[in-house]
């Protein structure tokens, strides 16, 4: 199962979010970040120009920046770029490192909008496969059967 959901996870909608250094990257091809910018202390970006000074409610079509209030880098210990699916799914159950309980792992991949937005990225990008219930459905399954993680 966590393979199907592994879809998800390693496509470029979560992956620009959960990157492998303190820079976030964008578009499908994973470039840098355009402005520049570093995680902060509390991995909301550069002290001198938070996420939220472009990232503001909603998509801005004419700039084509991506919107939501709680846009942010996923904590350095969630780096998933450059991971194998195995390695990633060992993160999401290790609570030092996902930050998150089993409950709150489903509750984050299930209802949180920021993880929504991946659906509904607008513009031209491309949104992750399925939908965020199909995706969240798979989660808890995966969650309920044992929570085995790929080689």
């Amino acid at each position: 199962m966590f393979i199907e959901a592994g879809r998800v996870i390693q496509h470029p909608r979560c992956l620009n979010c959960h990157p492998r250094s303190d820079h976030p990257t964008q578009t499908d091809a994973m470039r840098p970040h355009l402005p520049a910018v570093v995680r902060g202390d509390d991995g909301s970006g550069d002290p001198l120009l938070q996420c939220s000074t472009c990232h503001n409610a909603s998509n801005f079509e004419g700039s084509g920046t991506p919107g939501n209030p709680k846009w942010a880098l996923a904590p350095a210990e969630m780096a998933w770029q450059g991971r194998s699916l195995g390695e990633i799914c060992r993160q999401l159950l290790d609570p030092a490192r996902s930050h998150m309980t089993r409950a709150e792992l489903l509750e984050h991949m299930v209802r949180d909008d920021l993880v929504g937005w991946a659906w509904h990225p607008g513009g031209t990008r491309t949104p992750a496969p399925g939908t965020q219930q199909q995706f969240g459905d798979l989660i808890e399954a995966w969650l309920e059967t044992g929570a085995q993680c790929p080689a």
